[in-house]
């Protein structure tokens, strides 16, 4: 791995001096950095910025020996500090910075750092807090780096946000569950987004998984070899990891789960997600040579339709990487029994992207007139502000509020329509439903992707397909079984073993 030298056990010690300048003046007062993270003497930046006295230099000195004596302060600091903040701007930012160095982001949260102390309108206190939580964080990880690397030895490592509530976790937790019931070794690699939360925490479903033996959290000082590497989603190499482990995988793939761009409409792609050339640069440069792998047919003809000089030049796998669904765990022993009320549901997360864009199409989709009920788990204030609030034959649940296998046991069919120039990468809401033996009426964009597992209609024609279904215990059940027959041919277990290497082929210490 081409690690920057600060960031580098291995390498000798340099000391870097710099120049910052005084707040009084434009004269220039050199201070010293002892890599591997800058701030070294974090409390002279403070000096250079507000004059403090050689006296009171001193003491932030002795400090700095007492925290190097005592790590057990160093937890206490970062504490301290980041109770002293409250909800500003300036604040908000003094978090971020911390949540950066504990995230894996060093360089990063230093350059901020001295920015933020440089700002002589932030009250002296704050300053000062902060840099003593970053110069404990430095004094706390030289400590660390002392110790030999750990080195470990996977079939399958997964280099991705492992805390994401939506479909990124679900299609991990499938997958990691498949791969630990294989008899693979599994090593995760959290990997945030650093520009949406620098160290968000695992989704508790992730931390589920996590046995300490066939599945295992990787460290950033750790030396890993694996036969796979697999990197998901590509969001998270636009901004890799600072402190980051040493990998050398014998095969890496890195899924496009979600399109470069949101929406791709009439007068082109709009509202940026991610950078094709970025990521492919960030993850060379990382762990070398690597296969491109389209999440679902919808982001493979995207790619070529709208990207194709993008990924002239990319090794981009022939056919999609589907994700999986544990099809025991989430069929239902039976149907909801029928009431003469129909029920229409959907799951996914409250975002535009999420929901028809017109006023017409909506209510198509989801009927506000009888015998239907729309049931909704994730939130639905976009259609409350389409149709100025809701119809009163909505019940909407809150994210989280149910599992999915909760909720879907109690609809019927489920409609699944989003904004006419959406687009959904995959669509894992309508899988687990599909999974679940729930009949699932789709837009016709979605046949690629789903095949003979769902039923396709346009928007007007939902009422009748949902009354249709409903009403004929034989047609329901006759799209029960197309659907779960398609599944366990594309998207189970079965599907993901084919990508899998073989156990045990990678040697070395577990």
């Amino acid at each position: 791995m081409n690690l920057p030298a600060v960031l580098s056990r291995r390498r000798p010690s340099r000391r870097l001096v710099l120049t910052g300048a005084a707040a009084a003046s434009t004269a220039a007062l050199p201070f010293v950095l002892d890599p591997p993270y800058a701030l070294a003497v974090a409390g002279l930046v403070l000096i250079a910025f507000i004059g403090l006295s050689w006296r009171a230099a001193a003491r932030i000195k002795r400090l700095r020996r007492d925290i190097a004596a005592k790590h057990a302060a160093t937890d206490l600091l970062r504490t301290r500090a980041e109770q002293s903040f409250s909800e500003s701007g300036d604040d908000r930012r003094a978090r971020r910075i911390l949540q950066s160095l504990a995230g894996g982001f060093p360089y990063s949260a230093v350059k901020e750092a001295r920015s933020f102390a440089s700002q002589t309108k932030i009250p002296f206190a704050d300053r000062l807090a902060l840099l003593r939580s970053v110069e404990a964080w430095q004094l706390e990880t030289e400590q660390a780096q002392l110790a030999a690397p750990k080195r470990s030895v996977f079939d399958v490592v997964f280099i991705s946000h492992c805390g994401l509530p939506g479909g990124n976790t679900s299609a991990n937790t499938a997958e990691i569950g498949i791969c630990r019931d294989l008899g693979l070794k599994v090593g995760l690699l959290h990997h945030p987004v650093y520009q949406w939360d620098p160290n968000a925490p695992l989704n508790p479903r992730i931390e589920e998984l996590i046995d300490g033996e066939s599945v295992r959290l990787i460290g950033f000082d750790d030396e890993v070899e694996c036969a796979l590497a697999v990197v998901r989603p590509p969001i998270s190499l636009m901004h890799p990891l600072e402190r980051r482990p040493r990998i050398t995988a014998g095969r890496t793939v890195v899924i496009a789960n979600q399109t470069p761009f949101k929406f791709y409409g009439a007068e082109g792609p709009r509202d940026a997600a991610w950078d094709i050339a970025t990521v492919e640069r960030n993850v060379t440069d990382w762990l070398g040579a690597h296969t491109w792998y389209a999440g679902g047919p919808l982001v493979r003809a995207t790619l070529h339709e709208h990207h194709a000089e993008e990924i002239a030049d990319l090794d981009l796998a022939p056919e999609p990487w589907n994700e999986v669904i544990e099809l025991d765990r989430w069929r239902l022993d039976e149907r909801r029994v029928p009431d003469g009320r129909i029920r229409i549901g959907r799951h996914s997360r409250d975002h535009k992207l999420k929901w028809p864009e017109h006023r017409e199409t909506l209510l198509a989709c989801y009927p506000d007139r009888e015998p239907f009920e729309i049931h909704v788990l994730g939130g639905a204030e976009i259609p409350a502000r389409l149709l100025d609030g809701l119809p009163e034959n909505w019940t909407v649940h809150p994210f989280n509020s149910l599992t999915a296998r909760d909720f879907l046991a109690g609809i019927d069919v489920m409609a699944y329509f989003i904004a006419s120039d959406g687009m959904e990468a995959f669509g894992r809401a309508p899988l687990e439903a599909m999974a679940a033996g729930v009949p699932v009426i789709m837009d016709r964009r979605f046949a690629p992707t789903f095949g003979p597992a769902a039923v396709y209609c346009e928007p007007d024609e939902v009422a009748a397909v949902a009354e249709r279904l409903t009403a004929d215990p034989d047609a329901y059940a006759a799209q029960q079984e197309a659907a779960w027959s398609h599944l366990a041919d594309r998207f189970s277990g079965k599907s993901l073993m084919d990508r899998l290497p073989l156990p045990a082929v990678a040697s070395g210490p577990a």
